[in-house]
């Protein structure tokens, strides 16, 4: 690694200010930088702003100390009149802890602007905010609080993207300085998985080896395209009788998939799995594995899937196509595309050795996304940044 170095300075204090520690893409790229950037020149610590979550005992297993702000979500959204002493209590917590910190590196929307709001009383030194979905993602929030995004994101010394997308959006929608946004791709970690895994998670489900099964890991979100999924899926019980479909995840929209499941018939085939709190041992179990989003900035599912040399049906959105090409890695679709989405299931279905070949160009591209790169660039940047 070739950094700068810091002689008789100590090591940089980075603080990683986020919403929570649960188990999302984000949140698992805080805990592999926490746990690989060099400790003679960093000292990484967490603020989480609502609740722990599952990584933080990952974070504190790697030496990185969490603290809790204490500013939950329920509080302030719909925003209500506990907000601002749940607000001011988070503050004096953060002034206190973010004393002494070099960098506060706000990751997700929520982070920055409170890092921003706070800056005038906290007055960290260098403050880094960063893009990791696309804009769609946001249309549907209030009116405040993506001009409140958009104020944050011009406010700090530099925005971390984790795709082209993501930054060509940044710059455009919330017109940062283009010299101020750095593209770091997201970086996957080998699938810590087994053979006895796949034979487990068969067994739960109820599946036998000789059936096709079709995995994917999301939130049960409204953008994650699952019911586009289950549509595809229906269209192709009678010509795939074998197939059956896993979604790993957790979210909102739980009630309506498992309804729409039982409307159309199809508790036999599909799974709704639940959280898992380490994705990447379930990807064993899967023969396919399919991602029907329709917005993502740069998938860390798609790179586990990849990393584990699953062949990949996935929606041609945002910074996927900046893992995945086309007919040479994975099938693309277009996003919405029930009907396309099913035809190239089907397709993988009815050819093992397009399956294979696609499986192992997945892996070889999974390789460019590697944990190096991402403290290489990161690092890097951190070290500039501190002059």
């Amino acid at each position: 690694m070739t950094h700068g170095v810091r002689p008789d300075q100590g090591p940089l204090r980075v603080a990683y200010l986020t919403p929570t520690l649960h188990a999302g893409g984000a949140e698992r790229q805080m805990v592999i930088l926490a746990g690989a950037l060099p400790r003679d020149l960093f000292q990484v610590r967490f603020l989480v702003l609502s609740e722990r979550g599952p990584l933080a005992e990952e974070a504190e297993a790697v030496g990185a100390r969490v603290d809790v702000l204490g500013l939950r979500q329920q509080d302030c959204v719909p925003l209500h009149p506990r907000c601002l002493t749940a607000a001011a209590r988070a503050l004096r917590r953060y002034r206190t802890l973010a004393a002494g910190v070099d960098i506060v590196d706000a990751w997700l929307v929520p982070a920055m602007t409170f890092a921003v709001l706070a800056q005038p009383l906290v007055r960290v030194p260098i403050l880094l905010g960063g893009r990791r979905s696309l804009g769609d993602l946001y249309r549907s929030k209030p009116w405040y609080r993506r001009a409140a995004a958009a104020a944050a994101a011009r406010r700090m010394a530099a925005i971390v993207a984790n795709s082209r997308a993501a930054a060509a959006e940044v710059i455009a929608q919330d017109r940062v300085q283009p010299g101020r946004v750095h593209v770091i791709p997201n970086a996957v970690l080998p699938a810590a998985s087994s053979p006895s895994d796949r034979l487990h998670y068969r067994a739960g489900w109820g599946f036998s080896e000789n059936q096709l099964v079709v995995g994917c890991v999301a939130n049960y979100k409204p953008e994650k395209g699952l019911g586009l999924l289950v549509d595809a899926v229906d269209r192709l019980r009678e010509e795939l009788p074998q197939l059956r479909v896993v979604i790993v995840g957790e979210g909102p929209l739980r009630n309506e998939l498992e309804g729409e499941i039982r409307r159309r018939g199809l508790e036999p085939i599909v799974r709704l799995h639940g959280p898992e709190p380490d994705a990447r041992r379930v990807y064993s179990a899967f023969d396919l594995f399919v991602q029907a989003s329709e917005t993502e900035g740069l998938p860390n599912v798609v790179l586990e899937a990849a990393a584990a040399g699953l062949p990949i049906v996935a929606t041609a959105v945002g910074g996927t196509t900046e893992i995945l090409t086309a007919d040479e890695n994975a099938l693309l679709v277009d996003s919405g595309d029930a009907a396309g989405l099913a035809r190239a299931i089907g397709r993988m279905a009815a050819d093992p050795e397009l399956r294979e070949r696609l499986g192992r160009a997945a892996r070889e591209q999974a390789s460019d996304f590697s944990a190096e790169r991402l403290v290489e660039a990161t690092a890097s940047l951190y070290l500039r940044l501190a002059g």
